[in-house]
């Protein structure tokens, strides 16, 4: 509750990075909305006029989606980065927004290294995982047992999931061991980081599924309440809804960040 700015700061800029894409959308299919019918449509044809109607934007719809992604990979390593200095090394009891990203600036590399490191961990996995597995699943379709390819995509899958979630808990608890004057490698942080998840499996687990889970719950709790009443898809009430279900959202993400910084010596 201390770093309420920085929970405003990260709904701010999270839900600004993706006006750009919004603006085309918009743009191509408010006139195509306005001119249909006041009657449901037949099944399938809503998807078809929308693909239609976006056709012609791909390319700057592509543009704005992939630089909203990458403004929010860099605030992202940002505003960790800022956190973990600010906590380790300042702490002081009034909290200066600009003295939070001030830090984030200065060991904005060290932690964008950070951030790499674990993408290029789940990509490696990722290959070493699928590389055999994907031959073996097409053989067993051509075989005719479609029973086995099934348990092995659905294998190759949950594997996937765990080996992601488990790179994502190495990258929290390395950021903070990366926030150690001493502490320059961003590779050895990242593995320093998976020795003590793994040393903790379930704390770090439950840790991450209190957290996540209603933080994705909060992100499609829009999408739940258009798709059960109409009058919450559009509108001043849409907008409501979307603004708040974001705050409760960048509450989260920042409450997961910081329930793993270090409580005693040994976890730095």
């Amino acid at each position: 509750m201390r770093l309420w700015r920085v929970v405003l700061a990260v709904w701010v800029v999270s839900a600004t990075v993706f006006v750009p894409a919004y603006l085309v959308v918009d743009f191509a299919i408010g006139p195509t909305l306005a001119n249909l019918p006041d009657r449901d449509l037949p099944l399938g044809d809503d998807y078809l006029i929308l693909v239609n109607t976006l056709r012609p934007v791909a390319k700057p719809l592509a543009a704005a989606i992939v630089s909203g992604w990458l403004a929010l990979w860099v605030w992202s390593v940002l505003w960790h980065a800022g956190v973990v200095r600010w906590i380790l090394w300042s702490g002081a009891v009034e909290v200066r927004l600009s003295e939070v990203l001030g830090h984030g600036v200065v060991w904005w590399w060290r932690y964008a290294r950070l951030s790499l490191t674990s993408v290029s961990m789940v990509l490696l996995v990722d290959v070493v995982l699928w590389a055999p597995l994907e031959p073996a699943i097409r053989r067993a379709e051509t075989a005719g047992t479609g029973g086995r390819a099934v348990v092995l995509l659905a294998t190759g899958v949950v594997v996937t999931l765990v080996a992601a979630a488990t790179c994502w808990l190495a990258t929290l608890h390395g950021a903070w061991v990366l926030g150690q004057v001493d502490r320059r490698s961003a590779v050895l942080a990242w593995l320093r980081g998976l020795g003590q998840s793994l040393r903790r499996p379930f704390r770090s687990m439950l840790t991450l599924l209190v957290w996540t889970l209603p933080g994705l719950g909060f992100l499609g709790l829009p999408l739940l309440l258009g798709w059960w009443s109409p009058a919450l898809r559009a509108g001043d009430a849409a907008l409501a809804v979307n603004l708040l279900a974001g705050l409760a959202g960048a509450f989260c993400w920042v409450g997961l960040f910081l329930s793993f910084a270090p409580q005693e010596a040994e976890d730095i």
